[in-house]
């Protein structure tokens, strides 16, 4: 039996950054910033002497889960948001020298298995230290457009892509790997994508109602393939213009990555479920009003 949605619960994830966006949205910018704190998305784009960069960070995680997922998860940011990850920086701190190698090693198989190139970081040790990882992905903007979580549209059908990430590290990096090539087709071959987000912390409902309470829309939920609402699952929430669900399904299928066609964008505040309400009308007009959100500069989707 799956469990009941604790919505404070997830409010108060969702909040839990809200400080970063006071403290920093103040700071003058010295480049352009397409995607920012004001936007708290899933990945940073800015634009530097032309070039548009997709840049995520993550962790620090205890250094048990980070070897095995750091990069794996902080590239995912930066594909959902329409970048190809190039390069990572890590940062790994252990009890001592043979834990780091080791920590180090696993981040390596992370980044070869997703073609990313590890170029730099910080390594320290020393026994009164507790161990922990940190990354930061960078990527390439490869959308026409970045793709923000928060501009989902009246009549797009949202889509789930992609396995939970579980295992080793060599499983997580297949599941990966499947998922991002499936989605950077889907850009190169013109699917008309408004709005997708990592399921990460929050789980799915915890991520959709981020995602509708910035778009300020709802949701009917037809299909629920996981086990939980609200447990990590590293999938991907996408949604798209319905004519092109099929031709994003085909892709999926010849890329190996699950792909399940979950329900619908309407523009009455709430998500339901096969006839059961998850979140209420009035309970998503609060999130509307707890949400500290700056849609995105002219010039991104929505």
């Amino acid at each position: 039996m799956m469990e009941e949605p604790d919505l404070e619960r997830l409010l108060e994830h969702i909040e839990e950054t809200n400080f970063c966006r006071r403290i920093l949205r103040e700071e003058p910018e010295v480049w352009k910033v397409l995607l920012g704190v004001d936007q708290g998305d899933d990945a940073t784009v800015v634009e530097i002497g032309g070039e548009r960069l997709v840049i995520n960070s993550e962790g620090p995680y205890p250094a048990n889960i980070g070897r095995k997922a750091a990069i794996v998860h902080s590239a995912a940011d930066v594909v959902v948001t329409g970048g190809e990850p190039v390069m990572a920086f890590d940062t790994i701190q252990a009890e001592d020298e043979e834990e780091a190698e080791e920590i180090l090693k696993d981040l390596k198989k992370q980044a070869e298995g997703l073609g990313i190139s590890i170029v730099g970081g910080n390594t320290q040790s020393h026994p009164e230290l507790v161990s922990c990882v940190s990354v930061t992905v960078i990527g390439r903007l490869v959308a026409d457009e970045p793709i923000p979580d928060g501009t989902a549209r009246e009549g797009d059908v949202l889509v789930f892509l992609g396995e939970p990430v579980r295992g080793d590290v060599g499983e997580r990096v297949r599941r990966a790997r499947a998922k991002f090539n499936a989605y950077l087709r889907w850009i190169e071959e013109g699917v008309d994508i408004s709005a997708a987000k990592d399921a990460s912390r929050g789980g799915v409902l915890g991520n959709l109602l981020e995602m509708m309470g910035k778009a300020r829309k709802g949701l009917e939920l037809r299909s629920m393939p996981y086990p939980t609402w609200t447990g990590y699952l590293g999938i991907f929430m996408v949604c798209m213009d319905p004519d092109d669900v099929e031709k994003a399904g085909r892709i999926a299928l010849e890329e190996g990555a699950p792909f399940v066609v979950a329900g619908e964008v309407v523009d009455e505040p709430g998500i339901r479920f096969a006839g059961r309400e998850l979140v209420s009308a009035d309970d998503m007009i609060e999130v509307y009003k707890r949400l500290p959100y700056k849609p995105p500069a002219t010039g991104t989707r929505g």
